[in-house]
C-alpha cells in the first residue's frame, strides 16, 4: 500500500463571487516552477498536495479566466498547512453591468514591512459578530452570532475583527452551533459586538497602486499598515487613496 503525508490543503474561491471552485477544468499548478502532474482534486473545491518535502516552496495556480495566483508556503514535517487561495478575475471573466471598479493607492508608513498586503472586504448582507463577552488573545474558539444565513459567508476563510483599537486577521475554519474555530490563536482581544468581516488580500504594484472589482456599490472595510479604513462605493469606477507616509 503506497501512503501518502498530506502536506497541504487549499480550498480554492471566486475572489469575485466568493463561490467555492468545485469543477477544476481549466486549472494547472505549478509547484517551484515545475507542473503538478497528477494533482489531487476535491469534489468539495480543494486542491491537495502530499510529499511536499519540509521548507519554502511557492505554489502558482492558474485558471481560465482568472489572474495567477502566487502563494508562499513554508512546509512542515509536523503540521499540513490549510489555506484559501481567491482567484482574482482575469482576462474573459464576465462581470455584471452592476460592477464598481476602484483604483487604490496606498501610501505605507516608513517603518512597515515592504511585503504588507491589503485587505478589503464588504459590509455583508449577512453579519457576523462576537457574542461572548470578550475573545481573550490566545483563544482559537469564541461564541460568534450570525444575523442571517451563514451558509453565505465564505468558511473556512478569511475574516477581519473590526475592532478600531485592535483589528486582526484571522482564518475561521468552521462555524458549528455559534461556535467559531479559528486556525491560529487570536493575538488581540475583542469585545462583545465586535463585527468579522470577510476579507481576502490583494498585492500592490511597484507603485504602491491596487486594481480591485467587487459585485456591488456599499460600503468598502479595508485593513492595511496595521489600521483600519471605510469607503462608501457608488456604481462605476472610483479612485482611492489609503494609508499615510507618516
Amino acid at each position: 500500500m503506497i501512503r501518502r503525508t498530506v502536506s497541504a490543503a487549499f480550498l480554492l474561491r471566486d475572489g469575485f463571487t466568493g463561490r467555492t471552485l468545485t469543477g477544476f477544468s481549466g486549472t494547472r499548478c505549478l509547484l517551484d516552477g515545475r507542473p503538478l502532474v497528477r494533482p489531487i482534486w476535491k469534489k468539495e473545491g480543494y486542491l491537495v498536495l502530499t510529499d511536499v518535502e519540509p521548507g519554502e516552496h511557492e505554489l502558482i495556480v492558474m485558471r481560465s479566466g482568472y489572474i495567477d495566483e502566487h502563494v508562499k508556503m513554508d512546509v512542515r514535517e509536523d503540521a499540513a498547512i490549510e489555506d484559501t487561495i481567491s482567484l482574482k478575475p482575469g482576462a474573459g471573466y464576465r462581470f455584471p453591468p452592476e460592477t464598481v471598479r476602484v483604483s487604490l493607492s496606498l501610501h505605507r508608513r516608513k517603518d512597515a514591512a515592504s511585503d504588507e498586503r491589503l485587505w478589503l472586504g464588504q459590509q455583508p448582507h449577512t453579519r457576523l459578530v462576537l457574542a461572548q463577552e470578550r475573545a481573550e488573545a490566545g483563544e482559537t474558539l469564541a461564541r460568534l452570532f450570525c444575523e442571517g444565513n451563514a451558509g453565505l459567508l465564505p468558511i473556512p476563510g478569511y475574516f477581519l475583527f473590526t475592532d478600531k483599537t485592535a483589528p486582526e486577521i484571522v482564518y475561521l475554519r468552521h462555524l458549528r452551533d455559534e461556535e467559531g474555530a479559528f486556525l491560529t490563536p487570536l493575538c488581540s482581544e475583542h469585545p462583545r459586538g465586535t463585527e468579522l468581516i470577510p476579507v481576502q488580500s490583494y498585492e500592490s504594484d511597484g507603485d504602491g497602486n491596487v486594481c480591485v472589482l467587487l459585485k456591488e456599490p456599499g460600503t468598502l472595510i479595508g485593513f492595511f499598515d496595521g489600521r483600519l479604513f471605510t469607503a462608501q462605493l457608488n456604481a462605476g469606477r472610483q479612485t482611492l487613496a489609503w494609508g499615510s507616509e507618516e
